[in-house]
């Protein structure tokens, strides 16, 4: 069983910030407000991809964000999001 407590809680994320951590896919991760994206790369390819919180998602796999860091490889961009009404 994997341990999901988060080492940094929901609250206490930087928003545009990148973070080191674990899940399954992804060591690095960039919380966005919502999410954490992070650089996936599967069959040759390479595209941006979402994971939740600890806190927001008790189930399924999701970021666990241990430390913040200030130097990276490649830039996760943060795109706005839409409302659909």
């Amino acid at each position: 069983m994997t341990n999901y407590d988060p080492a940094i809680k929901k609250e206490d994320l930087v928003v545009g910030a990148y973070y080191q951590g674990r899940c399954r896919n992804a060591s690095i991760a960039r919380w966005d407000g919502e999410v954490f994206l992070y650089w996936r790369s599967k069959f040759g390819n390479v595209f941006l991809e979402e994971i939740h919180c600890p806190e927001d998602d008790p189930h399924f796999d999701v970021f666990v964000a241990e430390e913040r860091i200030h130097e990276i490889e490649k830039e996760i961009p943060i795109q706005q999001r839409t409302v659909n009404k």
